[in-house]
């Protein structure tokens, strides 16, 4: 996972899926990140090379969620795949991430 930060946009850019074997390697990077930062306006996670998202991942995404609105930031999901597009519309998290809806 890559994390850069440009005009107030943290962008954390995955390197493939985001599964429970490789969450807790990616948890602390993201928290991190969002310190390193205090000034940021808005986190993005860029999901181009994830193709899958177990139930771990889910969970950390979200909790990233949570974590960048107790921070005042936005949030926004950005390169899912259909796979992970139709996931996040089935669990109702669509508008959250700042996607389009399906149509």
């Amino acid at each position: 996972m890559k994390t850069t930060l440009n005009d107030g946009v943290i962008r954390f850019t995955f390197s493939g899926d985001i599964l429970s074997t490789n969450v807790q390697e990616i948890r602390p990077k993201l928290i991190s990140g969002l310190d390193q930062h205090p000034d940021a306006k808005m986190v993005v996670v860029d999901l181009a090379a994830c193709r899958i998202i177990d139930s771990m991942g889910l969970n950390l995404l979200i909790a990233l969620y949570r974590e960048s609105e107790k921070r005042s930031l936005s949030f926004r999901a950005e390169n899912p795949c259909g796979d992970v597009t139709r996931l996040f519309s089935f669990l109702n998290l669509t508008e959250r991430f700042g996607l389009k809806p399906q149509a």
